[in-house]
């Protein structure tokens, strides 16, 4: 049984975590670059230290025990410890260092208008010593890991607004309704295109999104519902569904001629981005700079 915990112990641990998120040591070995047999021999080293199985592996396939469970949550929670007691220590330095943990939502990085690019140049040239980790997840999961602590920021789409959370303005991105080519509206003058047309039309909506689109529609029914930008985009370009999508994602599209925007005069959903940070979060140097950094670069644009 391990009593003090040493490096060896730690490296361990990490190997275990990163079988239990690959879902079994085959994965595993092309994520850390090491051969399954390698792998399986840490494992064994690991159970041996601990006086446990920790997982069970063969042709049913890799299923942790209910030690391994255990064992998992419990090591997930020291190594976000050991990062977090990391990252504090580096806020206490003069200069910038760490890790900053952001997330943003897919199919932003073709707004130029989202100052990103500018943004992300400034930081780096500012805090040379930061590690950045991006995740691209929903604007749902966003709110969740800045609530939760696994994100330090997120840049997001404001859908709502919720309790814990801050919420800085940063610009408006504008959507508008579009179908594919081969669809029975891609050909149609605007005016052609009437409300009982489009109100019979197959529909996407966004999961995040409650009644996004009444303002335009007569009736609530949708044929489609996806999490992401580009799963929307996907559907439209087959020609069987409308959607709204950002202008600067379309683009491309429409300039090939694959999509067309819909009556674009009348029906425009615009979206407000925001950074979002935790309400009760320790103030971080790290965070600040970000903000600040964003903001400049929206107004260099």
């Amino acid at each position: 049984m391990i009593g003090r915990l040493s490096d060896i112990d730690l490296r361990l641990l990490r190997i275990f975590v990163a079988v239990v998120e690959s879902g079994g040591f085959s994965l595993a070995s092309a994520r850390l670059n090491v051969s399954e047999s390698t792998i399986s021999s840490h494992m064994s080293d690991l159970e041996k230290r601990l006086g446990m199985r920790l997982c069970e592996r063969g042709r049913a396939g890799f299923r942790l025990t209910d030690d391994g469970e255990e064992v998992y949550r419990a090591t997930t929670e020291l190594l976000e410890g050991a990062t977090r007691f990391r990252d504090r220590l580096a806020t206490l330095r003069s200069d910038l260092g760490g890790t900053l943990k952001f997330g943003l939502p897919d199919a932003i990085v073709t707004n130029a208008k989202a100052g990103l690019v500018e943004c992300l140049q400034r930081y780096c040239e500012r805090a040379p010593e930061i590690s950045l980790q991006i995740h691209i997840l929903t604007p749902r999961e966003l709110e969740h890991g800045v609530l939760n602590g696994s994100l330090h920021l997120a840049v997001a789409p404001e859908h709502r607004r919720v309790s814990g959370l801050e919420y800085v303005p940063l610009f408006i991105e504008h959507n508008y309704l579009y179908c594919g080519r081969g669809h029975p509206f891609f050909d149609l003058a605007d005016e052609a295109i009437g409300p009982d047309r489009l109100d019979a039309a197959n529909r996407i909506s966004r999961g995040y999104l409650e009644r996004f689109d009444e303002e335009f529609f007569s009736t609530p029914t949708h044929r489609a519902v996806v999490h992401q930008i580009e799963a929307a985009a996907l559907l439209i370009l087959t020609g069987r569904f409308i959607g709204f999508l950002p202008d600067h994602y379309a683009a491309e599209w429409v300039a090939e001629g694959r999509m067309r925007p819909i009556k674009p005069d009348a029906i425009e959903f615009r979206s407000p981005f925001t950074i979002i940070t935790r309400r009760d979060a320790d103030a971080s140097q790290r965070v600040s700079t970000f903000i600040r950094e964003m903001r400049q670069a929206l107004a260099d644009i």
